[in-house]
């Protein structure tokens, strides 16, 4: 049933582009609000972050317990799918992408930035030209692919439903918390359930890439604790696209060499995903094959 619910659940997302229809977090930050607000839990961030996911995530076990109960697989079916659309992440990844290679093509630097701001949220540099605005974007599309997709999927093969909605609330309680987080709880929590996720993403785009430049990062990053998510993602995506060049860009008209460098990257990029993605696929049809 794991097998169907992702297959379902991703034919959602290809047809509407993402899961926007369900994605309502109003919820979330009022059960947030309403636990700040209790004395007895300030100033305990751990105890804070524990209370304010473990609730969700036990109901979510009972209620696929439940529906596993009463209709057996298709109670499973017709639950799972819209929890996990709903664990998935926020925006259409495809569409910012597209709309930045479009502006970045015709040589609008302000606009290709504004269009990208998705993928650049969590940066508070300025980018300072085209080649470190690409680079920023570069390393928040690998980024927001990876949390918007991957380590749900990830969890979710893992832990289940329960698991699949840890992440997506970890992510969530970290981005509300932002500067408010100052001892760091939530970020390093939810890098903590990064770290395995991510280190598997590496293994795949050694497998659909360059397996050489990918194997040679994911050695050097896999005991690495000092670099965050992103910046390992950036590191073994280097070396998976190792030796793409201006050449393999799909963009026609007269366009400088770096824009087609950098456009040849962000296309890599995407089909990199794709290839990724499909590997995951393919390897959980085989084991529910198989097992």
């Amino acid at each position: 049933m794991t097998l169907l619910i992702v297959l379902f659940t991703l034919a959602l997302v290809q047809i509407w582009g993402s899961g926007a229809s369900i994605h309502r977090d109003d919820w979330f930050a009022k059960w947030c609000e309403r636990l700040d607000n209790l004395a007895p839990l300030r100033g305990h961030a751990g105890f804070l972050l524990a209370a304010t996911l473990l609730p969700p995530v036990l109901a979510v076990a009972v209620l696929m317990l439940v529906a596993q109960s009463v209709a057996g697989g298709l109670g499973l079916l017709v639950a799972g799918v819209p929890l996990l659309l709903y664990c998935l992440g926020r925006g259409d990844f495809h569409t910012v992408l597209a709309n930045y290679l479009c502006e970045w093509y015709r040589g609008d630097l302000t606009a290709a930035a504004e269009v990208a701001s998705p993928l650049l949220k969590e940066l508070h540099e300025q980018p300072a030209d085209g080649r470190q605005l690409h680079e920023q974007v570069f390393r928040g599309a690998a980024y927001c692919a990876f949390e918007r997709l991957f380590a749900v999927l990830f969890w979710f093969i893992v832990l289940g439903m329960p698991g699949a909605l840890l992440f997506r609330l970890s992510a969530l309680y970290a981005q509300r918390s932002g500067n408010t987080d100052r001892d760091g709880t939530a970020g390093r929590w939810l890098w903590l359930l990064e770290w395995l996720p991510v280190r598997v993403m590496g293994i795949s785009f050694a497998i659909v890439g360059n397996f050489a430049g990918c194997h040679r990062a994911w050695r050097q990053c896999l005991m690495c604790h000092e670099r965050d998510t992103a910046q390992v993602l950036e590191a073994y995506l280097e070396g998976a696209l190792g030796g793409i060049d201006a050449s393999e860009c799909g963009a026609a008209g007269d366009l400088s060499q770096a824009q087609r460098q950098c456009g040849a990257q962000i296309e890599g990029l995407q089909a990199l995903l794709s290839r990724a993605l499909l590997l995951w696929v393919t390897a959980l049809a085989l084991v529910v094959l198989f097992a």
